[in-house]
This record gives C-alpha cells, sequence and structure tokens, in this order.
C-alpha cells in the first residue's frame, strides 16, 4: 500500500467517524433541549393555584352580571306596563 492511498483512507475512516460523533453529540443536545423545555412550560402549584382564583372570580362575576341583566329585564317591563297605562289613560298624547 502506498502513502497516498493509505492517506486518502485515513482521512476517509476520520471524516466517518468525526460525522458520527457529531450526530451523536447533536442528538443528545436536541434531547437536552427537549426535556428543558418540557419542563418549562409546566406549571407550578402556585400559578394553577392563583388561575384557579381567577376562574372563580370570573364566575361570580359572570353570576353578577346574570343577575344584573335579570333586574334590568324586570325594569324594563315595569317601565313597558307603565308606559301602555298612560297611553290608555291620555290616548291623545303620543310617546
Amino acid at each position: 500500500m502506498d502513502i497516498g492511498g493509505f492517506l486518502v483512507m485515513l482521512i476517509a475512516f476520520t471524516g466517518a467517524a468525526v460525522t458520527v460523533i457529531w450526530v451523536i453529540s447533536q442528538s443528545i443536545m436536541r434531547l437536552k433541549r427537549m426535556d428543558a423545555a418540557s419542563g418549562a412550560n409546566q406549571l407550578t402549584p402556585e400559578e394553577i393555584d392563583a388561575i384557579r382564583a381567577w376562574l372563580t372570580e370570573q364566575d361570580h362575576g359572570d353570576a353578577r352580571i346574570a343577575e344584573l341583566e335579570e333586574r334590568l329585564d324586570f325594569m324594563e317591563r315595569v317601565l313597558g306596563r307603565a308606559r301602555e297605562a298612560q297611553q290608555l289613560e291620555n290616548p291623545s298624547e303620543k310617546p
């Protein structure tokens, strides 16, 4: 075997070994990043409790809004009846 052939084989094997090692190291780094990213997206118990408290407040607000809507509907009906009664008493006046 001549020196030129030996160098070509040495460079080819070295290049292949470096490529395999590089691919393995990149895969390990990618797995570490995925593990770190999945842990970062999880909420702490304090954050979950804060979200639950906020949702409870929203539910109470929704209940208050529903109650106010019912009261508004009632008042609209009362005013409508009062206007009808007034029109029956004074048919010449137009609203």
